[in-house]
């Protein structure tokens, strides 16, 4: 397994994909930063560094869709996996040394998106101000929810020998996974309460009224159920700093990273290489 990562990662050392994430990353957290930093002079009010610094994480997904299809499906379209397993390397040392691989890809956008964050954003908006125990927390749920992303892009690619089919498929599940997490999240953030203007005898005045899209009891825990357990939903939140159950949402994504390995593992020993 250490010469199919050393393979791999020399692979990685030169590869244009990587290199065009990282200068994707680079761009997209600058625009945000600067971006934020406008409204916050416009609006004349303190914006802490907080608010913006796990932000990019809403689009980390599909970046990692079309980084990781790409990768694996290089490998199908120029035989190398065919290769590897008839130079006598086994399917199961194949596939983890590609797992490692893909969610070293990941860790490496992630960490680089976090350093772009802090070396542009500690001069415009100053020192993070959240606890360094919330930090730790969010620093590891995000960890985490990367591998687990990794895991599931790379039972895509690994198990769909076709590479432009793998990517198509790889970038429709980010896409399907965001677009369900923005559902929900716009679901949950309904307010239980608003304000209405009420007229009595020719007066208005303004009244609390419950809100009828307000989601309540055992569909609201259903809701946050999904929220907790999509990466999509987990790296929402931690974008958003709203994250009610931090070690509930590692549980979560170590649940994903088992399973959908164990079941990647599984088919691909099964799979016909042709």
């Amino acid at each position: 397994m250490r010469k199919l990562l050393h393979s791999n990662f020399i692979r990685l050392r030169n590869s244009l994909s990587l290199g065009f994430s990282l200068a994707f990353f680079l761009l997209w957290n600058g625009i945000m930063l600067f971006s934020s930093y406008d409204v916050m002079l416009k609006l004349e009010s303190d914006m802490p560094l907080d608010s913006v610094i796990f932000a990019f994480l809403f689009i980390i997904g599909i970046v990692m869709s079309v980084l990781i299809s790409l990768f694996i499906g290089t490998d199908y379209s120029d035989g190398t996996i065919r290769n590897k397993i008839i130079i006598g390397q086994s399917r199961n040392s194949i596939y983890a040394a590609n797992l490692v691989t893909c969610a070293f890809m990941g860790l490496l956008l992630f960490l680089w998106g976090l350093a772009v964050n802090l070396a542009v954003g500690i001069p415009l908006f100053g020192m993070p101000q959240m606890p360094a125990n919330t930090f730790g927390l969010l620093f590891l749920d995000s960890l985490l929810v990367i591998i687990a992303y990794a895991s599931i892009f790379n039972v895509i690619g690994m198990l769909c020998s076709n590479k432009a089919h793998s990517v198509m498929i790889c970038i429709l599940a980010a896409f399907v996974l965001l677009f369900i997490a923005i559902f929900i999240y716009s679901e949950l953030a309904q307010p239980e309460m608003y304000e209405a203007v009420s007229i009595t005898n020719g007066e208005s005045s303004l009244e609390m009224m419950a809100n009828p899209n307000y989601i309540s009891g055992i569909k609201r825990e259903i809701y946050q159920f999904f929220m907790d357990f999509l990466p999509s939903g987990q790296c929402s939140q931690i974008g958003n700093l709203e994250v009610p159950h931090p070690f509930r949402m590692g549980i979560y994504s170590l649940l994903i990273i088992i399973v959908s390995n164990i079941l990647g593992i599984f088919c691909f020993r099964k799979k016909d290489l042709k």
